[in-house]
């Protein structure tokens, strides 16, 4: 059964806050919004919606606390609304359970975009996992169409769920996305600008031209899969730095 499309805004500038709302009920949302952390972590609890954006700079608790509070017990898609372009924040919003962000100011096409682009992801489709056929995919590892396997790395494509050695792993969709490009490609060297445009493609497309800061925040990606993956050590098990990009190790 599909989740009623309910979106919870919370945000201090009530301009942003009521351009957001406009955008959601195009989408066909019922909104609810709040000035304030506090207030708007109960709005989720009390709604349970699809989607939350949360601004990062609140008077009381600030996007980040928000976003922890809200993953102990919902799993709605987050989008971080942030005034500044920097990578620490974007980083920062992702580790404490966000899907996606957004520098201000933004078009309302952009956020359309971004909102677009985590329906059709299926967080909340579960279900038995299909019979496997598994063939050789580089040493170590296996593949279907919904299933790719490498070395004790286990990624299920239909239920967006990643296991390392057997113990279940949470990744931001941004980090999700990259791991399922680079286990796609198994051996094959992914530079950080194709990765970028294979980030930019699952979450939105604006038609320009991928900018450095894209390219970093692959890097940024990256450095955080590793950690959560355990993969710090070197020789590293799984995730290969090569000059420009990255690739499986084989």
């Amino acid at each position: 059964m599909e989740r009623s499309r309910v979106a919870v805004i919370v945000e201090d500038e009530e301009h942003v806050r009521e351009l957001i709302a406009v955008v959601f009920r195009q989408a066909g949302f019922v909104t609810h919004a709040a000035p304030d952390g506090e207030t708007g972590v109960e709005l989720v609890r009390q709604h349970d919606p699809m989607i939350v954006t949360l601004d990062i700079e609140m008077a009381d608790i600030d996007g980040f606390e928000a976003a922890r509070r809200i993953r102990l017990f919902s799993d709605s898609y987050i989008i971080m609304l942030t005034g500044r372009d920097d990578e620490a924040d974007a980083m920062m919003g992702l580790d404490n359970g966000a899907d996606d962000y957004i520098v201000k100011p933004f078009r309302p096409r952009e956020l359309r975009s971004r909102i677009n682009a985590l329906l059709r992801r299926p967080r909340w489709q579960e279900g038995p996992a299909p019979a496997q056929t598994p063939s050789a995919a580089g040493k170590g590892g296996r593949r279907s169409a919904e299933r790719l396997e490498h070395n004790g790395l286990v990624l299920n494509v239909r239920t967006r769920k990643v296991e390392a050695d057997g113990l279940e792993l949470e990744l931001s969709a941004p980090e999700f996305d990259l791991l399922h490009t680079l286990m796609e490609s198994t051996w094959v060297h992914r530079s950080n600008a194709d990765l970028a445009q294979k980030l930019r493609a699952a979450h939105y497309e604006t038609g320009e031209p991928i900018s450095r800061r894209e390219e970093r925040d692959i890097d940024f990606l990256v450095m955080g899969l590793r950690e959560k993956l355990g993969d710090t050590e070197r020789p590293p098990r799984w995730l290969r730095s090569e000059p420009g990009g990255y690739s499986l190790v084989v």
